[in-house]
């Protein structure tokens, strides 16, 4: 199957590209944690927080971050954090330079974390139509493997607030992501890791992945059980079309695979 012809079947899976350009705000409840954020000294920071997301807009707001009634704002350039009266607590701007400092290593502040969280977020919510965004190229489309699993091989530029430039999805037959990887480069190059999805529900006619676990990959394949790097846990997915942000809003009502 040819790369454009794949990506045509995944993207008619989750919902279709008009679809997707109708949408303003996706909001959920999200929690996650994992040996990634004990690591770094952030366990829990990122558990029972409100999420609201504008994926065309790549900004997404974490309610609840850091006290109740403060907010965690990202963008690609810029995150700050607000108080319950919207006074900035503490920002900082091109948040990704801060992962370079060897201190980054063994511990993160709560702008890491939100960077991290923020960026990650909205590439999960926004497959597989991030894929066609500006400064995304699929390279190569593999047929299924014993697996029966297919692969798209992609590559992401410097404008794309991602994991790393190279990644790799693996879909089933209907199209489906069963398996993301890449290296969490704000960790380090040798994080090679595979997130697993393991369900997903549609919302507004729109598939999105609920529950997700990632794994260290060792190599080119092979997925080592342990540790259990990152859970996401995402529910109460509601989707806001920007033609009218007053209208009534779709909820999750039909669960996925």
């Amino acid at each position: 199957m040819q790369t454009g012809e794949l990506l045509d079947k995944v993207i008619a899976a989750h919902g279709g590209r008009e679809r997707w350009r109708a949408v303003e705000t996706i909001e959920a409840a999200v929690s996650s944690g994992g040996l990634a954020f004990t690591s770094h000294l952030q366990p829990f920071a990122l558990r029972n927080l409100r999420l609201s997301l504008s994926p065309h807009a790549q900004r997404a707001v974490l309610h609840g971050y850091c006290r109740h009634g403060w907010q965690g704002v990202w963008t690609p350039t810029l995150v700050h954090i607000l108080d319950t009266n919207g006074r900035v607590v503490a920002d900082r701007r091109d948040p990704r330079l801060s992962f370079s400092r060897l201190d980054r290593k063994v511990r993160w502040d709560k702008l890491d974390l939100l960077y991290f969280a923020g960026y990650a977020l909205w590439n999960y919510l926004s497959f597989p139509f991030i894929l066609e965004n500006p400064g995304v190229d699929i390279v190569a489309a593999h047929e299924a493997t014993n697996g029966g699993l297919q692969r798209l091989t992609v590559r992401f530029d410097e404008s794309v607030p991602t994991h790393s430039r190279a990644q790799e999805f693996h879909l089933d037959a209907a199209g489906l992501l069963r398996r993301h990887d890449y290296t969490a480069d704000v960790i380090g190059r040798w994080a090679t890791a595979a997130n697993l999805c393991l369900a997903s529900t549609v919302v507004g006619d729109l598939r999105f992945y609920t529950r997700r676990q990632v794994y260290p990959r060792l190599g080119g394949a092979a997925v080592l059980p342990f540790p259990r790097l990152v859970w996401i846990a995402i529910d109460d997915i509601r989707v806001v079309p920007g033609d009218d942000p007053g209208s009534a809003r779709s909820s999750a009502a039909v669960p996925g695979s």
